[in-house]
């Protein structure tokens, strides 16, 4: 005689929303009217009752909505909000072990990796790669960005009771130097030093750095000179006196009074700058920019040294020039 089996229904038990859902139903209430009297938003009471806890806001405000809701049903808020707990406690322990036991597969048959001779060819061949593209990407950055300029001399807004002024630093070795763009010496190794002759007043002086791919760095210096008045003694008629303004460039100048230097150097002058020489028989000037280089000799305007940009070399002045 086989045996026989008798079927039993397990009766899945309510949840905490659905008891709530079906004592709304029974006291004839839709969902709008538990929104308009105890205020709880439609889409809040439908979360409740779906027992869908994870999208409601944090767990403060959802026992105060089932407080309300509780109330509202008539029924005992403290033990609705225990059941809550109890689910809400429930379901959270279930997720932590699912999460605890669900091991990603690539942690099961992670292959391990074997270092053969290819291989390392192949690492290191990456790597040289990688580090010569570095290098040429950093020469490249090097050579696209402009030229440090380090200005030892003169500091910026000074006040100076001389007639010249000294402009030194430093710039990247192979770059050009200029000073309200005249190009001035520089040292293999970037080192500059040149003079630069200022008029009385504010002088504006601009150093600037520009390398081999006219990339260009400059600065500005402000210098207020107050040079004292020199007054200038009579001559005899046969004397040159020579007036020379320079503008509307900077231009440097090497001049020979009788024949003698007053410098070992061309020296430099600012736009707007002058100069009052006396000799007894002849003035000879060099400058870089005869369109720059005025010139009053014994109260006669002659006029430019030259034209804009045009070197000019031992132009000698004497009494037959007037």
């Amino acid at each position: 005689m086989s045996p026989k089996f008798v079927k039993t229904a397990v009766r899945k038990s309510e949840t905490l929303g659905e008891k709530l859902s079906k004592k709304r139903v029974s006291l004839g209430y839709e969902i709008k009217d538990v929104e308009r009297s105890i205020r709880i938003r439609s889409k809040h009471v439908e979360y409740i009752e779906n027992s869908e806890w994870d999208k409601l806001p944090p767990d403060v405000y959802v026992r105060g909505f089932l407080r309300s809701y509780a109330r509202f049903l008539r029924l005992d808020p403290e033990k609705v909000v225990t059941i809550y707990l109890k689910e809400k406690g429930l379901t959270e322990n279930v997720k932590k072990l699912a999460t605890k036991t669900d091991i990603p597969k690539s942690r099961l048959s992670a292959p391990k990796i074997i270092i053969t001779p290819k291989r390392l060819i192949f690492l290191s061949t990456g790597l040289i790669g990688v580090i010569i593209v570095s290098y040429i990407v950093w020469q490249i950055t090097i050579l696209t960005a402009p030229p440090k300029l380090s200005l030892v001399s003169p500091s910026d807004n000074i006040k100076v009771e001389d007639d010249a002024v000294i402009v030194e630093g430093k710039t990247d070795a192979g770059s050009n130097v200029f000073v309200n763009d005249v190009p001035i010496g520089v040292s293999p190794d970037g080192y500059f030093k040149e003079s630069v002759s200022l008029q009385d007043g504010v002088n504006l002086i601009k150093i600037s750095a520009k390398n081999r791919l006219d990339k260009e760095y400059g600065v500005t210096r402000t210098i207020v000179a107050e040079l004292p008045d020199i007054a200038t003694p009579a001559t005899a008629i046969d004397d040159l006196s020579m007036k020379i303004t320079i503008g509307p460039k900077a231009a440097t100048l090497l001049i020979r009074l009788d024949g003698k230097a007053l410098s070992d150097k061309e020296a430099l002058m600012l736009a707007g700058a002058t100069q009052t020489l006396r000799a007894k028989s002849s003035i000879t000037i060099s400058t870089s920019n005869g369109g720059s280089v005025k010139i009053e000799l014994n109260g006669k305007d002659l006029g430019l040294l030259g034209k804009d940009g045009e070197r000019v070399e031992n132009k000698e002045f004497t009494l037959d020039s007037i």
